[in-house]
């Protein structure tokens, strides 16, 4: 940063800073732009390049992409980790397009005497004489005695999924997928992870096992398992090797890779083998397949130099030791702390002190895995692996973000302020969403069975209202555990996919909020007026009431959630404001009372109205709503629960509204 603002004061109209990978674009980015003018460019539309900042942080790749567009308007260029660049093609072509006045790198590794001489004859053709100014750490050490060299330098790569990929990984992700949930979860971390090669292994075991039941999503997974491409893993393990060169440069060699799975390694080096023309026998595959005189074997003829790539599983984590392993590519990260330090002791523990090795992951963005990160660099840290320029804001990585991109995408594509729940899970609207969990209920042969064994046999039109009873009443719930965990396991069958956690995170988190739909949920509060007017003619009352009325299970309430941005609020409360006032002048005032329950990290909002009928008949209603996540803390507290009234308003409106107009109004 000090040299781009060194460059611009002594007159350079531009800077350009080129990053090996998307990942460092993003975690440099923000630190830039706190000091100066800088945009970002990876997406390849080229328009950080076109507005003219005074500094663009951009990989090689894209740059080279906009190269039309970016003709003398750079005139300086600095590379970060310039030994990406020393033998890498699209840094040489794009300094020979732009031919900048300036260019300057920055590494903390040393190229080969043989890189060196061949980057020189090419880019010094560009920029004239290169000088290589370098330290030592052996020197560095003469002149500190205290100093001591890193173990390792880390690197991430981004292992991007391609369409076909997004699409089978969205279906489980959103929970659109049928199937026993704990296997949908492990499919989902399991493609992310390791891999088509690998999930498809899993998914026709599953399939096998009765798991997964025959759909039409199920005949999607199968074509895609036809496809014969490399996995997003494999082709991200090819780029790692293309950029450190590892066939031209001896000093790393060999190379360990580490993955989980079988399916994923014999993937590996099928793609080295036939992308990279490496000779076979110059890469192996060390699993429990092979017996402990051939593993031996194998790791001797690997610091013998004969083997120069190691793509290992599990057998390899413990009891193989290759100190002259140069570099270490950890494709997927372990759950187990055991077993990461395991795998970090192949590249780490067992390095002479004054050879500093390579650590890199590799990691799908806007997956689960990602979530893991922030651990594993910091175990790094503690084994002393540099780690410095990894800046841990891991948001843009997560499946958070990801969700948060799909709401913002699906609200400008409806031209709203909001979407439902419903939408971005189901992919579709429910016309009913009430007929939908009632419907729900009824089928669970659980449910059926301890109603049964509780009151008989039922006719439909008596299950139907004990299910919409029971849904609501928090004390009928509460005759046996049987009820409540029948109820919960339909919920959570209607709640699938790792995308309901990750509603809960962003809320919690002042990302998202929400209110529900009051036109939908208004039915359910029209229902319960429409069964308190029957029973009162029933039982020739001419008043009746409810007060334990509630809507207090979550998964029931998130059938019905508007979900929006946070930076929406202000407009999502005046539009509704707008609407409420309109019916107040029309019905009068409904109070609401509201209350935080630190338990349940919610706000319970209870309202009381009452309505009577030409025919004498007088009805008093509490409806209880709980809005669950509510951050207590949260500047935007008292706007929250502006919201919060106001919604609870709009729905008993609109079911006195619908009320009146069915039985008064006629």
């Amino acid at each position: 940063m000090l040299t781009a603002e060194y460059l611009l004061s002594r007159g350079y109209h531009r800077v350009l800073v080129l990053e090996p990978t998307r990942f460092l674009c993003d975690q440099m980015y923000p630190k830039w732009k706190r000091l100066m003018p800088t945009g970002k460019e990876y997406e390849g539309n080229c328009l950080s390049f076109l507005r003219e900042y005074s500094v663009v942080i951009s990989t090689p790749q894209t740059a080279l992409k906009c190269v039309p567009n970016l003709k003398d308007t750079f005139d300086a260029v600095i590379i970060d980790e310039v030994h990406h660049a020393i033998t890498g093609k699209y840094y040489n072509e794009l300094i020979s397009a732009l031919k900048p006045k300036v260019v300057i790198g920055f590494t903390a590794l040393l190229p080969s005497k043989k890189a060196y001489k061949a980057s020189v004859s090419k880019i010094g053709e560009v920029v004239g004489e290169l000088r290589l100014l370098h330290y030592d750490f052996l020197d560095l050490s003469r002149i500190d005695p205290e100093f001591s060299p890193p173990k390792a330098f880390v690197d991430i790569f981004d292992s991007e999924l391609n369409e076909s990929e997004t699409a089978i990984y969205d279906m489980l992700y959103f929970g659109t997928f049928p199937g026993d949930a704990k296997t949908i979860h492990f499919l989902e971390r399991t493609l992310s992870r390791y891999g088509r090669k690998a999930f498809c292994e899993s998914f026709h075991r599953a399939l096998e096992k009765g798991r997964i039941p025959k759909s039409s999503q199920a005949s999607k997974v199968l074509e895609f398992c036809r496809n014969v491409d490399y996995s997003h893993k494999a082709r991200t393990l090819l780029d790692v090797l293309r950029v450190y060169n590892v066939k031209e440069n001896p000093k790393l060699r060999p190379v360990i890779v580490f993955t989980s799975r079988k399916a994923t390694a014999y993937e590996f080096r099928d793609a080295v083998i036939n992308r990279l023309n490496i000779p076979h026998q110059r890469v192996e595959v060390l699993t429990s397949d092979l017996s402990k005189e051939m593993r031996k074997e194998l790791i001797s003829r690997a610091k013998n130099g004969e083997v120069h790539i190691i793509i290992s599983t599990l057998v390899g984590e413990e009891g193989v030791d290759i100190p002259e392993a140069g570099v270490l590519i950890m494709t997927d990260v372990p759950k187990s702390p055991l077993r990461f330090y395991q795998r970090l002791g192949r590249l780490i523990r067992i390095s002479s002190p004054m050879r500093t090795k390579i650590f890199i992951l590799t990691m799908t963005p806007k997956t689960e895995e990602y979530g893991d990160l922030e651990e594993a660099v910091l175990n790094l840290y503690y084994e002393g692996a540099d780690v410095s320029y990894i800046l841990l804001n891991l948001e843009e990585k997560l499946t958070t973000q990801k969700l948060l991109d799909y709401i913002r995408e699906t609200i400008d594509m409806l031209n709203s302020k909001w979407t439902s729940y419903l939408l971005l899970t189901q992919r579709d609207e429910l016309e009913d969403p009430v007929e939908y969990y009632l419907n729900a209920l009824k089928s669970s042969e659980k449910f059926r069975k301890v109603l049964k064994e509780r009151l008989g046999e039922l006719s439909e039109e008596e299950l139907e209202k004990w299910a919409f009873m029971i849904s609501t009443t928090f004390f009928l719930r509460a005759w046996s555990d049987e009820f409540k965990n029948a109820i919960k396991d339909v919920e959570k069958m209607l709640n699938r996919g790792k995308v309901v956690k990750d509603f809960d995170k962003l809320i919690r988190a002042d990302k998202l909020f929400y209110f529900y739909d009051p036109e939908r949920l208004s039915d359910m509060v029209f229902m319960e007026l429409e069964r308190l007017r029957k029973y009162c003619i029933a039982n020739h009352k001419s008043f009746c009431e409810n007060v334990f009325f509630r809507f207090d299970r979550k998964g029931f309430l998130r059938l019905f959630m508007n979900v929006f941005p946070i930076e929406n609020l202000e407009d999502v409360i005046e539009e509704m404001k707008r609407r409420v006032q309109e019916k107040e002048r029309v019905s009068g005032s409904i109070y609401i009372e509201s209350r935080y329950n630190p338990s349940s990290k919610a706000i319970i909002a209870k309202a009381h109205f009452s309505v009577s009928g030409k025919n004498g008949i007088y009805l008093r209603l509490e409806p209880q709503f709980n809005y669950y996540n509510f951050t207590r803390e949260s500047e935007l507290r008292e706007k929250k629960l502006e919201l919060i009234r106001l919604n609870v308003k709009d729905i008993c409106y609109r079911a006195i509204e619908q009320y009146l107009e069915r039985y008064v109004e006629r």
